[in-house]
């Protein structure tokens, strides 16, 4: 009986499903880094991106982007999150990254949106690759909904 009430729970509990826009998206970001070293080969690293996002499927424009984030590094990689303010004016949405020691998928979602982005959705994963000079390229893919 116990085992009923617990997979009925399970089928009723809320679950984090987006029925959103497939999105797939490429960041391109002039960038500032600053580091601290902590270690020999380990310390904290603060940045601050700016660019464009480039929209190639989904319900979005393209936008501009300002991205800031801090986190650790070691010989295992890189660990930290942040933010990223998409659009300008009134009309802007927020989205936090994340970045997982040893991973080369980073996550993304939509915590907040304003102006025409008030009640956006959306949640993801990005890839990110360091171009020559102080340039970086990131390329999303996840699914958002806007509201009505």
């Amino acid at each position: 009986m116990k085992r009923h009430l617990f997979i009925m729970a399970l089928a009723l509990a809320p679950t984090t499903v987006l029925a959103g826009e497939k999105l797939v998206a490429t960041n391109y970001y002039v960038t500032e880094t600053q580091t601290w070293p902590t270690a020999e080969k380990a310390g904290y690293w603060m940045v601050n991106f700016q660019g464009v996002s480039e929209v190639s499927q989904g319900p979005l424009d393209t936008l501009a982007i300002e991205c800031n984030g801090a986190g650790f590094w070691s010989a295992g990689g890189l660990s930290g999150n942040g933010i990223c303010v998409h659009g300008s004016g009134d009309d802007t949405f927020v989205l936090r990254w994340d970045v997982k020691k040893g991973s080369k998928v980073n996550s993304w979602r939509i915590l907040s949106g304003k102006g025409k982005y008030k009640g956006i959705k959306g949640q993801g994963t990005a890839t990110s690759k360091k171009l020559p000079g102080k340039r970086r390229i990131t390329k999303l893919d996840g699914e958002v909904e806007l509201p009505n």
